[in-house]
């Protein structure tokens, strides 16, 4: 078994994503040979990744605000600061939707009969939302995102089913219901704090 990532980097990552998103099944089964290492995939893969939509929503706030508010007074608030704020916590919020997801395709394997198994769980969830990343490009014009991150979410819930097929994290035949519930638990989970956040006047 060869050790995942062992030339990990930016280059890496983009080839690896190129591949998941050109021949996933068979990128997958090339995963599924590779040794766990959720620290590794984090830095190496998921960390410059999620870069990508986070600098291009900075640029698309920088240059094309027009697409974002129509009023002349609000574009006075898109400051170098405002900016550079909202780039941190675009990339902050891709990692943890990864982490988010993972957690919770961890706490419900045994429900489809798999253990507990954090690497796997890490593995499919972080290489899954790379239709994510790569749409997240999109955000340097911030008009064209909609439709085609719709798109992105619906390629990364397919990722993530053969991921868990590939992996043995659950049944093959309840791939699609463990991920339909697991995108639930994020969504409802990351409304809620988003809630308490907003209360809190952090966010």
């Amino acid at each position: 078994m060869k050790r995942a990532g062992a030339s990990h980097g930016a280059g890496w990552a983009l080839r690896r994503a190129l591949r998941l998103t050109l021949k996933p099944a068979a990128e997958w089964a090339a995963i599924a040979h590779e040794g766990p290492g959720a620290r590794r995939l984090l830095f190496g893969y998921v960390v410059p990744l999620a870069l990508l939509p986070a600098m291009a929503w900075m640029i698309g706030l920088a240059l094309f605000p027009h697409d974002i508010v129509l009023l002349e007074e609000e574009l006075a608030r898109y400051t170098a600061d405002f900016v550079l704020r909202a780039g941190v916590v675009t990339f902050a919020a891709s990692v943890a939707s990864v982490a988010g997801l993972a957690a919770a395709l961890y706490a419900l394997a045994p429900m489809y009969g798999a253990p507990h198994d954090w690497a796997r769980a890490w593995t499919v969830a972080a290489y899954g939302s790379t239709p994510l990343f790569l749409g997240g490009i999109l955000l340097v014009k911030p008009v064209l995102v909609g439709f085609v991150l719709l798109l992105a979410l619906f390629q990364a819930g397919y990722l993530y089913v053969l991921g868990l097929q590939a992996l043995g994290l659950v049944r093959p035949q309840q791939a699609t219901e463990c991920v339909a519930v697991a995108l639930l638990l994020v969504v409802v989970v990351s409304g809620l704090t988003g809630a308490l956040l907003a209360a809190l006047h952090i966010l």
